[in-house]
C-alpha cells in the first residue's frame, strides 16, 4: 500500500515537472486536467458519473496537500460512454488532445515541427528478452524532425507519432535513392500509402494496380535497383504509389 507522504512527494515532483499548458489525464480516472500556472491547475473535463466526482475530490485533496491550487468551476461534463467501443474512442480522442501539447525541452511543440514531411527512419536491430527468457530481435524505428527554433534533431517514437498525426501520415513510407548516397541534383523518391479495405475495393475496381507490402521492398530507379526496409506497421498492407519526384541533372 502506498504511504500518504510518499504520494504527496510524488505529486509535488510530478506536477512541478509538467510544463505550463500541459494536459494530464490520469489513467482510468475519467478526468482531464491542465496546468495553468506553476502552482495552479484546472479541471478541463470529466465524464458524467459518481466515480469521476469521487476521483476528482481525491485529486483536489492531493493537489492541496502538495501545494497546488485547483480550479474546477467551468469544467466540461461529458456523457458517460454507452459502450466499450465508445469508451475507447473517447479515450483515444483525449489522448490525442494530450499529444498536441507535447514539446521539446525549449518549449517548441512537436506538432509545430513540420511532421507532415517527416518519414519513419530505421535506426537499428535490438535484442529484447521475452517472458519465457528467450531473446528475439526487433527493429527500432523513429521519426526525426528538426526543431525549427534550436536546429536540434528530435527523435519521436512511432507510437507517439501515430498519436500526433493519425493514420493519414502514419500508414505511409518512402524510399529514396538520396538515402543511398545519390547526388543532390538527381534525387528520386517513391512514396507509398496503405489503403483501407474500402479503398482497396474502389482502387482495384477502377483498374488501378497497387502493391502488396512485405518487410522489404525493391524500387527501380533510373540509376538502378534499391532494396530498403519497410516499417513493421506497414507489413502486410496493400499500398498505392502516391508520389514520385525526380530532379533531372
Amino acid at each position: 500500500m502506498v504511504n500518504e507522504n510518499d504520494m504527496i512527494e510524488w505529486a509535488k515532483k510530478h506536477f512541478a515537472e509538467m510544463s505550463i499548458g500541459g494536459i494530464w489525464m490520469p489513467e482510468g480516472s475519467g478526468l482531464t486536467y491542465q496546468k495553468l500556472e506553476e502552482k495552479k491547475w484546472r479541471l478541463v473535463r470529466r465524464i458524467d458519473n459518481e466515480q469521476t466526482l469521487s476521483n476528482h475530490d481525491k485529486m483536489k485533496v492531493l493537489m492541496f496537500d502538495a501545494g497546488f491550487m485547483m480550479d474546477d468551476k467551468d469544467a466540461e461534463v461529458i456523457p458517460e460512454p454507452r459502450s466499450m467501443e465508445e469508451a475507447q474512442i473517447q479515450e483515444l480522442q483525449m489522448k490525442r488532445e494530450i499529444a498536441q501539447t507535447w514539446a521539446d525541452t525549449d518549449g517548441t511543440l512537436l506538432i509545430d515541427m513540420d511532421l507532415e514531411n517527416v518519414w519513419a527512419e530505421y535506426i537499428e536491430d535490438k535484442e529484447v528478452m521475452l517472458d519465457n527468457g528467450e531473446t528475439t530481435s526487433v527493429e527500432i524505428w523513429a521519426y526525426r524532425p528538426t526543431n525549427p527554433n534550436t536546429g536540434e534533431v528530435v527523435s519521436i517514437d512511432p507510437d507517439d507519432y501515430h498519436m500526433l498525426m493519425g493514420d493519414q501520415y502514419f500508414m505511409r513510407f518512402c524510399v529514396s535513392n538520396y538515402l543511398q548516397g545519390m547526388p543532390m541534383n538527381d534525387i528520386s523518391t517513391v512514396q507509398f500509402r496503405a489503403l483501407s479495405r474500402q479503398e482497396m475495393v474502389e482502387y482495384i475496381d477502377a483498374g488501378n494496380e497497387g502493391i502488396g507490402i512485405g518487410s522489404k521492398i525493391k524500387i527501380h530507379f533510373k540509376h538502378g535497383v534499391i532494396e530498403d526496409k519497410v516499417p513493421p506497421w506497414m507489413w502486410g498492407t496493400y499500398c498505392e504509389e502516391t508520389d514520385i519526384k525526380e530532379e533531372e541533372e
